[in-house]
């Protein structure tokens, strides 16, 4: 087994917020645990600039009100917070002091597309140019979406012209697949109608496919439909 040396800092809290903030406090390799009753100890001291959201412009606007650590954001008036940062901001930024943190923890969302561009070796208007390069970016997508488990309904394509114009076109199904032959059928047909429809010479071409869903959960739909429509 070949080991790659690599390193991550973790960070362990009551919330989301203390969490991040915990994992940039020993990197790049080490533990950083907050326990509840420790959270106000441990943001404390820690400059505002450690808190999530708060940028150059914002660290230097809080300077000018004399806070530069978090406990002191924390002990600042909300009412004057909310007076220079509006609602929404005021409140956060007292909140994030005081690491106070609502936010639930949520799955990564699957990619709403899936796509690929590549530069032709030359620009061009044949077909079988285009089609070359842009089938194998078909394989690529496609190769992505069994990994997935991934259905599609939509494909596009895109082309960047010799002068830099950018085209695209797109056709979408009435029912999702995952077949890379009905990818591939749709594309050509998409490459020549742009052709017919436009004097340009492709540059860059490029394939997606959008509309997406796991393959199992649609035909978890499906059971359930045709299992409630039986009486």
């Amino acid at each position: 087994m070949t080991q790659q040396q690599l390193t991550c800092s973790i960070g362990v809290g009551p919330n989301k917020l203390v969490a991040k903030i915990a994992a940039d406090v020993q990197k790049p390799d080490g533990l950083t645990l907050v326990k509840p009753e420790e959270v106000q100890s441990f943001l404390s001291p820690l400059p505002v600039r450690r808190l999530v959201g708060v940028g150059i412009k914002t660290e230097k606007k809080l300077e000018t009100l004399g806070i530069r650590t978090a406990g002191q954001l924390a002990r600042f008036d909300v009412l004057r917070l909310i007076e220079v940062f509006g609602r929404k901001l005021g409140t956060y930024f007292h909140n994030a002091s005081l690491g106070i943190d609502d936010e639930p923890v949520q799955e990564r969302s699957e990619p709403e597309s899936l796509s690929r561009i590549s530069t032709l070796k030359e620009d061009t208007r044949d077909l079988a140019v285009i089609l070359d390069e842009a089938y194998r970016l078909c394989d690529e997508v496609h190769a992505k979406l069994m990994q997935r488990g991934l259905i599609y309904r939509s494909v596009s394509i895109y082309i960047v012209a010799s002068d830099l114009s950018v085209y695209s076109r797109s056709k979408t199904f009435e029912n999702p697949t995952s077949d890379l032959k009905t990818f591939k059928k749709t594309v050509k047909e998409l490459f020549e109608k742009f052709l017919n429809e436009s004097d340009a010479e492709a540059r860059r071409v490029g394939v997606k496919v959008s509309n997406l869903n796991k393959k199992e959960e649609l035909q978890k739909q499906l059971t359930n439909f045709f299992g409630s429509s039986n009486h």
